[in-house]
């Protein structure tokens, strides 16, 4: 498999063992606590192993994982967050959660994919396909749901709908098939939060920077992001200037 391949089959089979793990029939199984903890460590784990497997000399970020800051000098490097959105996912209703794979190279996003296991969606880099149509007749914003404050300042700027909802990689989705225009998330993340919606965001041809209008880095020392933008390209310089005082 190539690194977009890989990065494609590893989302999927974590995605699996997640939706697995929601129906399991241990009585532990109905404590959202307990199946938030599981989901991050089967996930984590399968990642590891497999990633140990196939590509058993670069280097990996996870969210749960011990960080090796040796990865700083490596030239490659998997960012990967096993279980975006898991506090939501351990409530049946809830399709607010995912799977991120992403891969830096040289510096540069190489590789990604993002899974959204409840919406049957799997976004995976190198997939040749342009940017969806969009499904919405006035703009619609997406953001994250405990800070709103930019994105609604970006809504009334280019008079747009603003909703909310959890996971990165699931707001990513919804730019990527069309069904928002825009993600903006007004606060900090960490680089497995936003590594793998930025690498299939921008596969597509959408556009995407941090906050302040800079350009993203990844596998820094300190592997954090200063909020986030994805946009289809017809928004992204008003937005852009409109965040940049």
């Amino acid at each position: 498999m190539n690194d977009h391949e890989l990065a494609g089959y590893l989302a999927q089979c974590a995605g699996d063992e997640l939706l697995k793990l929601r129906t399991d029939e241990n009585p532990r199984s109905s404590n959202p606590w307990y199946l938030r903890d599981q989901g991050d460590l089967i996930s984590h784990k399968l990642l590891s192993d497999q990633l140990q497997k196939h590509r058993p000399h670069d280097h990996v970020l996870s969210e749960e994982g011990v960080d090796d800051i040796s990865r700083v000098e490596a030239d490659r490097v998997w960012i990967i967050d096993p279980l975006d959105g898991s506090q939501d996912y351990p409530y049946p209703e809830s399709a607010e959660w995912a799977v991120h794979i992403g891969l830096i190279e040289s510096g540069k996003i190489k590789a990604g994919a993002v899974a959204c296991p409840s919406l049957g969606r799997c976004h995976v880099t190198g997939s040749n396909t342009d940017i969806a149509p969009r499904k919405n007749v006035e703009p619609l914003i997406v953001s994250n749901r405990w800070n709103t404050y930019q994105a609604s300042s970006i809504a009334q700027i280019i008079g747009a709908d603003l909703t909310c909802c959890g996971s990165a990689g699931v707001k990513t989705s919804l730019v990527v098939s069309g069904d928002a225009d825009v993600y903006i998330h007004g606060s900090g993340l960490y680089e497995w939060d936003a590594c793998a919606p930025v690498a299939v965001a921008r596969d597509v041809g959408l556009v995407a920077f941090q906050l302040d209008g800079s350009e993203l880095q990844f596998n820094k020392e300190r592997p954090v992001v200063r909020g986030l933008v994805i946009s289809r390209p017809e928004f992204a310089e008003p937005i852009r200037e409109a965040l940049i005082p």
